[in-house]
């Protein structure tokens, strides 16, 4: 009986101590899983910020301004063209009438070729403009964007900023990495407060 006991015993030993030893490797393995997924995800919300920037831009080059909402960014992806312009510089004289004489200006010459896809342009004929808007391996979720104009140095600035939040970045996985997510932070490019268009993972 005392035999049978202990082997049973050393049966239910050596189960905790696979068990213990399996949370152990899961609770070490757990913010290494996280990271790996975290560079996968971010990469791909990088790559579709970076898209969003690319048509704004297209978009300020022939409206002076930036695209509010996506419903008329996508609009000028899919329909819109974009104007093939040659710059080159250039001078002329002109009389100065404080020196009393011709003085030379250097000016730029800019001249419209023709006008251009602005969805082969920039991704290629085959492209889905309507994707811009959705957040990369979420269910549907869509990127935050707005435009609106600053004033720099008493110069009127266009400006955008489009984002993701990480709480939409890892909405499917928000409970199992939550001690590992910070909630306040998102991918973002371009501000509403400053006149850049960077993204704010460089």
């Amino acid at each position: 009986m005392d035999s049978k006991f202990s082997v049973i015993l050393k049966i239910v030993l050596a189960l905790v101590i696979i068990y213990l030893g399996y949370m152990l490797y899961s609770i070490i393995q757990e913010p290494i899983q996280f990271e790996k997924l975290k560079e996968k995800r971010y990469t791909q919300v990088q790559q579709r910020l970076e898209d969003i920037r690319d048509a704004q831009k297209a978009y300020r080059a022939e409206y002076n301004r930036f695209a509010k909402d996506f419903n008329t960014l996508i609009a000028f992806v899919d329909t819109g063209k974009q104007s093939i312009i040659e710059r080159k510089d250039s001078s002329f004289t002109y009389y100065n009438k404080t020196y009393q004489q011709d003085m030379v200006k250097d000016t730029i010459v800019t001249k419209i070729l023709g006008y251009q896809p602005v969805k082969a342009s920039l991704y290629g004929e085959d492209y889905d403009a309507s994707k811009l808007q959705y957040i990369p391996t979420t269910d549907g979720e869509k990127f935050e964007m707005s435009a609106s104009k600053i004033k720099v140095n008493d110069i009127i600035v266009p400006v955008f900023e489009a984002k993701a939040s990480n709480k939409q970045i890892f909405e499917d996985v928000l409970d199992k990495y939550d001690q590992f997510i910070d909630k306040d932070y998102a991918l973002t490019v371009g501000s509403l407060t400053e006149p850049t268009l960077s993204g704010n993972w460089r």
